[in-house]
């Protein structure tokens, strides 16, 4: 087996993880805990893969918006104890990383929740043992679809643009990745989850659509 890549770089919520009903509960926790409404589930989910303070920014009224960062800090606080709480492995992921990693790739998860969430709620579903490296946004780093993230893991990882690609499943994961000039593969996931929709997926111009992990290996080896 001859690999066309060295690194496999993963998006997390949508492509590897249905993390929605901790997402929901720990947003409204943070909203009723400062006195405003709760959010329906729906409006929600479509914020998903946007950074924490963006979305608080963009619920809270003009004149609360200085109340971000404590709402941040809130759903941070309660998330780091219940993040795993109703969390799914998507179908197809474990066997998918299991085989990559048997293969030798590098595998890296790059998501855009805070830095400090990310290897605990890996830990806690049995999926940090598969990365080689996995990153949350850190301090100075600028958010998707600047391509900050993907250069830290790849700078870490010592792999280029030409050895790595990125697996994703919004047009924010594939805008990341070509202005990382990555090869992008997109995974349908998130369309059955109501997170995207499949034009918008295809107007973003991915190198390759997947409708399931299952298939990425053949995406990344020499045949």
């Amino acid at each position: 087996m001859q690999r066309k890549f060295d690194l496999v770089i993963f998006d997390l919520d949508g492509t590897l993880i249905d993390n929605r009903v901790a997402i929901r509960q720990n947003l409204n926790y943070a909203l009723e805990l400062h006195g405003f409404p709760r959010l329906r589930h729906e409006d929600i989910d479509a914020m998903i893969g946007t950074p924490l303070a963006e979305i608080f920014e963009k619920i809270l009224p003009e004149s609360s918006r200085h109340l971000a960062p404590q709402l941040v800090d809130a759903y941070v606080r309660r998330y780091l104890r219940t993040s795993h709480v109703g969390t799914v492995i998507l179908e197809g992921v474990i066997p998918t990383l299991e085989q990559l990693r048997g293969e030798g790739f590098k595998l890296a998860v790059a998501t855009t929740k805070r830095n400090d969430t990310v290897a605990p709620l890996l830990r806690k579903i049995g999926l940090l043992q598969y990365f080689d490296l996995a990153t949350g946004r850190r301090d100075g780093m600028r958010n998707k679809p600047n391509p900050d993230m993907l250069h830290y893991v790849m700078k870490k990882l010592n792999a280029t643009s030409q050895s790595t690609t990125m697996v994703g499943d919004t047009p924010i994961d594939i805008m990341t990745a070509k202005n990382a000039r990555l090869f992008v593969i997109a995974v349908t996931s998130s369309i059955q989850l109501g997170m995207t929709t499949l034009e918008k997926i295809r107007d973003a111009k991915p190198d390759i659509v997947i409708g399931s992990l299952r298939e990425l290996p053949d995406h990344v080896r020499i045949k």
